[in-house]
């Protein structure tokens, strides 16, 4: 019996495809596994020594893993932190997206995202974890139009409703609405201060007003 040295992918019998596929699955279930773990002790040791720098080794040793296995995945701090920004945004798009489906009407559908916006920062916990990985990619140099474009994942959840209200452009509308909560927010995020009710409740009445009102017409 030959073996099958040089056989193409599309030769290879059946069973043998699904052994492999099944070994591949192990290997990206365990990989995913080291990373979930890097990610969640690389945050957990950037908040602890705020404002100060996080070590790769004390990361390593919060994770219960090894340098050879952090830089199997990451070629340094730097991109480790920019992925643990991503996986927040993950986390607040999923969690935005769960609070707007509980809603039939585009009103509530933007209240939710603003007031579900407002909530990464009248949250400690989240607050000070958002404050502490922002602080440490400004310092790195971390690009404006990457940050840009993940914020705007967050800002294309706004689109659906607007488009359901009739709005002309709603691309545009949804960039004005993030923009605005984006620097509300910004404004508490370095002193560490919540916004109060007040100024909450103006922030979603000022969104909300962009669907309520019908859009004015050119020269007007």
């Amino acid at each position: 019996m030959s073996d099958t040295t040089g056989v193409e992918w599309h030769d290879v019998p059946t069973s043998v495809r699904a052994a492999v596929d099944r070994a591949l699955n192990r290997h990206q279930r365990d990989a995913l596994s080291e990373v979930e773990q890097i990610l969640n002790a690389a945050l957990r040791v950037a908040v602890r020594v705020s404002p100060a720098e996080p070590k790769v080794a004390d990361i390593v040793a919060e994770a219960g893993t090894s340098n050879q296995t952090f830089y199997r995945y990451f070629a340094g701090k730097n991109e480790l932190m920019h992925a643990v920004l991503e996986r927040g945004i993950m986390l607040v798009n999923s969690y935005l997206r769960h609070q707007m489906a509980k809603h039939s009407e585009p009103v509530g559908q933007l209240t939710a995202w603003v007031e579900g916006m407002i909530a990464q920062i009248t949250r400690p916990t989240v607050a000070q974890q958002g404050t502490t990985v922002n602080r440490l990619l400004a310092r790195a140099g971390e690009s404006a139009p990457g940050r840009a474009a993940l914020d705007g994942q967050l800002g294309d959840l706004l689109i659906a409703p607007l488009t359901a209200a009739g709005r002309p452009r709603p691309d545009l509308d949804a960039r004005v609405i993030q923009d605005a909560v984006l620097g509300a927010m910004q404004r508490h995020v370095e002193p560490g201060t919540i916004p109060d009710e007040d100024e909450q409740r103006h922030l979603v009445d000022f969104c909300v007003a962009v669907i309520e009102r019908p859009p004015a017409g050119r020269g007007e």
